[in-house]
């Protein structure tokens, strides 16, 4: 018979190894919605009563970042926002079209019930708003099929699931100024600005970014570049210095403030997409394809300027001649651009008849240019193969890894965020060997079947965290953590010379 002691360390040890699986089991975001509940109860009853709560960090991309602590918005809060809201209505939400103003309205609407139960007690956190500038974002509602609408379509049906706000506010003619400030800058969380626009902001501390002349304006940490090419050690648009292998960020306060859709060197804020359309249609099993080859290419152009490629002049009618597949291209045909001999032109499709055209090929072959478009994820997702163009020649290897460049850069590799997946997904040929060991690569790959394929990243459950990851960052301890201040901060030479020829057209 055990003894009452004995019985009183069972019971104990019951109660712990209970807690532990509770505990096991509860994640990061039900383990901080209890948090609030219970905060929100108990201060109820002692408001000096505060549960302490560990805010392990965050990563993103190979880098490390503090998470924000837990917050519950007020009652008074969410009034006064409120307020303010419904004062500013008939003067704010007003972009260059009535088109995006209603999307603006739809949004502010949605944010109001949000706010809404938080006034009548309902434990929520401040809510995540975001304005925009982002020039792409107006044709997100449209129909597009550009990869940037691509990227941010998904992120927009995400941040409305998980109640996060953006609003739009054109740069170009003062209303991002306007509204930010209409708005607050205890309302707003977090700007997406074009990569021009943010270049811009930072050198008007009297209208635009925060500084002890514009107290009401944008603070440095909350200043992101949405942008789908990054900020690339090679590109000349902003005038970088050339010699050496020097890292920069045409953003002043890092390449961590840059929103991207590949895993980018150098810490890029790795955002990444969904490919919305990916399981639009049934899967064509191989046997039932017509033998057909798809070249990835939109316009003529691409034939005749390409530099990551053989020489198309006869390239097709050998490729012919060696698979015996029918080679097509859906190039818009451009005035002295003449569609080369071996293809068969159909013609530009709509997005819906390209997918089944897809669906219905044996392999996507890629020229080198676009250079990082959507569309080889479009075909892994019918279960075909992608054929891309490299360079060996440059040092770069035929799969790049998230922390080399040269992935990114058209007259070395074509895509290289989609080469890194390989074979039998991805197959690379080299430009600068003999033709006839791309001819068999190719041979290979469109005689070689998949199934549909999605990258692990690219899957909607990944968007969704790293999109949550992202508005739990807590970017002002951040930016104090590197430093950054506006007194610290100076655009280098180059950038200001390219200021000097490209001036923000609204300070004219």
């Amino acid at each position: 018979m055990s003894s009452p002691r004995r019985r009183g360390t069972r019971i104990a040890l019951a109660v712990l190894s209970l807690a532990a699986l509770i505990c096991l089991w509860l994640t990061w975001d039900s383990i901080r919605s209890l948090h609030l509940t219970l905060t929100s109860r108990l201060t109820q009853h002692s408001p000096t009563l505060v549960l302490p709560l560990p805010t392990p960090s965050l990563t993103n991309n190979n880098l490390t970042y503090p998470r924000r602590p837990p917050e519950t918005l007020s009652s008074a809060q969410a009034r006064e926002h409120i307020d303010r809201l419904n004062a500013i209505r008939e003067i704010a939400f007003s972009p260059h079209s009535k088109f995006m103003q209603a999307h603006n309205l739809e949004n502010v609407d949605r944010l109001l019930q949000y706010l809404s139960r938080a006034e009548a007690g309902e434990p929520l956190p401040p809510p995540r708003v975001v304005l925009s500038s982002w020039h792409f974002q107006p044709t997100c509602y449209e129909e597009s099929s550009n990869g940037e609408v691509q990227w941010m379509r998904p992120i927009l049906d995400l941040m409305r699931e998980q109640d996060i706000f953006i609003i739009y506010a054109a740069f170009p003619d003062k209303s991002f100024r306007k509204d930010f400030k209409l708005l607050g800058n205890d309302l707003i969380t977090h700007t997406w600005i074009d990569d021009e626009h943010l270049i811009w902001c930072f050198q008007d501390p009297v209208n635009c970014i925060q500084s002890p002349e514009n107290p009401d304006g944008v603070p440095l940490w909350k200043m992101f570049a949405f942008t789908f090419w990054g900020s690339l050690r090679k590109s000349g648009k902003w005038l970088p210095p050339t010699a050496g292998n020097v890292s920069w960020s045409f953003n002043p306060l890092g390449a961590e403030w840059n929103l991207v859709p590949y895993q980018m060197p150098d810490g890029h804020f790795f955002l990444g997409y969904h490919y919305e359309r990916c399981y639009a249609l049934e899967y064509v099993p191989f046997a039932q394809r017509p033998d057909q080859i798809v070249i990835l290419a939109k316009k003529s152009e691409y034939f005749h300027n390409q530099v990551l490629f053989f020489d198309q002049s006869s390239f097709y009618a050998r490729l012919k001649n060696v698979t015996n597949y029918n080679i097509i291209t859906n190039a818009r045909v451009e005035d002295g651009f003449p569609i080369p001999d071996g293809l068969s032109s159909v013609g530009l499709l709509l997005p819906t008849e390209y997918d089944i055209q897809l669906a219905n090929t044996k392999a996507l072959l890629g020229i080198g240019s676009p250079l990082i478009s959507p569309t080889p994820y479009a075909s892994l997702c019918r279960g075909v193969p992608v054929v891309l163009p490299y360079r060996s020649d440059t040092g770069c290897p035929a799969r790049p890894g998230p922390d080399e460049y040269c992935g990114f850069y058209g007259d070395i590799h074509q895509h290289g965020p989609a080469a890194s997946l390989g074979e039998p997904y991805i197959y690379t040929v080299d430009i600068t060997a003999p033709i006839e060991e791309a001819m068999k690569t190719i041979d290979r790959a469109a005689n070689t079947p998949i199934e549909p394929f999605e990258p692990e990243e690219m899957k909607l459950t990944s968007l969704r965290r790293r999109l949550l990851d992202y508005f739990d960052i807590d970017w002002e301890a951040h930016g104090r953590a590197k430093g950054l201040g506006t007194a610290e901060l100076a655009l280098p030479p180059w950038l200001i010379e390219w200021s000097r020829r490209s001036p923000d057209p609204t300070l004219k």
